[in-house]
């Protein structure tokens, strides 16, 4: 029987912009909980979802860094819903 392969789940709260009290936050203190989660993951998941594409950064490049840090963990990323922080609507062709 083959062995099953476990998913993992990552959320954060996502701040309110201009996010003050995110700014002053060093990049390493603000994404230790999904560092902890990757390091956890190693040879035990194959999978690692989120709820949707903003929790995985604030900016462009915290969006990269963190796609590269799951890409170097070996895991397939899942986003589950899109957006609801942006307006993109149109552009995707949702319903309201």
């Amino acid at each position: 029987m083959a062995e099953k392969k476990k998913a993992a789940i990552y959320v954060r709260e996502l701040p309110i912009y201009p996010p003050d009290e995110i700014l002053g936050i060093y990049y390493e203190e603000k994404w230790a909980g999904l560092d902890e989660l990757l390091e956890r993951c190693k040879g035990d998941a194959e999978l690692l979802a989120v709820p949707c594409p903003e929790i995985l950064g604030d900016d462009y490049m915290e969006v990269l860094v963190n796609l590269s840090k799951i890409a170097k963990a070996g895991l397939h990323l899942a986003i589950v819903k899109p957006s609801h922080t942006i307006k993109i609507r149109d552009v995707l062709h949702l319903p309201d």
